[in-house]
Parts: C-alpha cells; sequence; structure tokens
C-alpha cells in the first residue's frame, strides 16, 4: 500500500494562485503530493484551479456532511459557525481518505490571509 500526501485548502473568494502557493510553502516539505481537497462548492474556484495545474494535481471535493463531521485540532470559531468544523482545510484533507488519515501539517496561513493549507498522510483514497 502506497502513502497518499493530500493538500487541504480552505480559502476566500479573493484566493489567488499567489495565496495558495503561499499557505502551501508553510507547511513541512513532502515527497510528494497526491492531489488537492476542498469543499466540493469550491472546486471551481479560479486560483484554487490554475495552482492545482501548476502543480500537475487533481482537485478532489469532499461533501459538507464530511467536513462537518471531521474534528480538527484547530478550532476557529467564525469556520464552526460557518462549515461545523475547526478547520476547512484540516478537515478537508482528512476526509478524503476512506481509512484513517493523520495530519502531518495543521493549518497555514497565506501572507494575505485569503488562504490555508493542511496536509494529511493516508493510505486508502
Amino acid at each position: 500500500m502506497s502513502k497518499h500526501f493530500i493538500i487541504g485548502c480552505g480559502f476566500r473568494q479573493y484566493a489567488s494562485i499567489e495565496s495558495f502557493e503561499s499557505a502551501l510553502s508553510k507547511t513541512p516539505k513532502t515527497e510528494y503530493y497526491s492531489g488537492i481537497c476542498v469543499p466540493e462548492d469550491k472546486m471551481s474556484h479560479k486560483a484554487l484551479c490554475a495552482f492545482a495545474k501548476k502543480l500537475h494535481l487533481p482537485i478532489y471535493g469532499v461533501k459538507s456532511d464530511a467536513i462537518s463531521g471531521t474534528d480538527t485540532p484547530t478550532k476557529s470559531s467564525k469556520i464552526i459557525n460557518i462549515r461545523h468544523t475547526g478547520s476547512v482545510a484540516e478537515a478537508a484533507a482528512l476526509s478524503i481518505f476512506k481509512t484513517p488519515a493523520r495530519l502531518i501539517s495543521t493549518r497555514a496561513i497565506s501572507d494575505d490571509r485569503h488562504a490555508v493549507c493542511a496536509i494529511a498522510m493516508g493510505v486508502d483514497l
């Protein structure tokens, strides 16, 4: 069984490709990434798609009920009220796995504060 490293992203509508790059640059480096995971309703965001294309990675969408049921180390009261989880990036990264996964990086916030990235590692997507 091979390991998968998934980038979970949370972001505001004004996020740019630079926002995503900034947030990812603040996470520990991994050997490779298997994909980017976001809430389903944000999959077509223009800058996210450009970011994924630049990294040659697929974008996976996670249903909102999977995100809302995921416990995360980070607890943002604003995100708890909106998405019913502590961190969209952390929850998205963990939620895509069919078997238990673990975060190797909690959310990292971009310099412009428009995007966050977290990294999860697991086996079964």
